[in-house]
């Protein structure tokens, strides 16, 4: 009889060891999930989901919308991602194949192409002229760049060979115009900057007038706090230039500072114009 009732008590303090166990795991799991919501806050609840929903419908929507060229004031769908009304769609512009392969040989060809020109003097920041040729350069420069890429043949041996040697006397003509401008008082970041707008300024008018255009609209679609920031950029990274050219006093001095940040810093020839082994 002993030994039943020992028995007895030990189940029973194992089974209330258990039940303590559980009752535990109980409180945990409640305060882990939170408190009941009352009708407040379910009602709440079910407007935030029925918000998000909608958003993600009207999201899908316009997708749907743009992909099929049907949104309002984009016109049909087109190469290069526009319609016939204004607009961009998806972002960012789409190119054909043919178009991805003309701006590769275009960006090959960059450096032997476009010529190196003496910097125009400028100031910082710009003036409204020079901004607005400064950021209409980068796609006046290329579109001209690209038309001219057509009629080099590169699979012809000699036409690489050109083009290489034109692309390091090219680059070598850049560095020694940027050495000049510096011992001159200019600060590098001046020198790049003019090097750009007088490059811009070398182009027909035609293609001049089209990428102000162009550059005039862009730069009236931006926020005036990104302009604003571009400039004080600008105009921080030269007086930055400025402390550290007031310790160099020769010449000498001054071009190996040049040589040291401008890059390339070695002769680079892109890859598309190297000679086919």
């Amino acid at each position: 009889g002993n030994v039943i009732s020992g028995r007895n008590a030990v189940t029973m303090l194992r089974s209330s060891k258990l039940l303590v166990a559980v009752g535990l795991f109980a409180v945990v799991t409640l305060a882990a999930a939170g408190p009941p919501l009352d009708a407040e806050a379910k009602a709440a609840k079910a407007a935030r989901k029925a918000e998000a929903r909608a958003k993600w419908e009207q999201r899908a929507k316009d997708h749907k919308e743009h992909k099929e060229g049907g949104a309002p004031g984009k016109g049909k769908k087109s190469w290069g991602g526009f319609g016939e009304g204004k607009g961009r769609k998806h972002g960012k512009e789409r190119f054909t194949p043919e178009m991805m392969e003309g701006r590769r040989k275009a960006s090959a060809l960059f450096a032997a192409i476009v010529e190196p020109k003496a910097p125009k003097t400028v100031t910082f920041p710009l003036s409204a002229d020079d901004d607005l040729k400064f950021h209409a350069a980068r796609e006046g420069l290329m579109e001209y760049v690209t038309k001219s890429a057509e009629t080099y043949d590169l699979n012809n041996e000699d036409t690489k060979k050109s083009l290489r040697d034109k692309t390091t006397s090219n680059q070598d003509k850049t560095r020694e115009l940027l050495v000049t401008a510096v011992q001159a008082g200019q600060t590098l970041q001046q020198a790049r900057v003019g090097l750009i707008i007088a490059q811009f300024e070398s182009l027909p008018a035609e293609t001049q007038e089209e990428s102000l255009a162009k550059g005039r609209e862009r730069m009236e679609k931006m926020p005036a706090g990104a302009r604003d920031k571009a400039g004080q950029r600008q105009l921080s990274k030269h007086n930055e230039e400025l402390g550290q050219l007031a310790d160099l006093k020769t010449d000498a001095d001054k071009e190996a500072w040049v040589n040291k940040r401008y890059q390339p810093s070695v002769r680079k020839v892109p890859k598309m114009l190297e000679e086919t082994k």
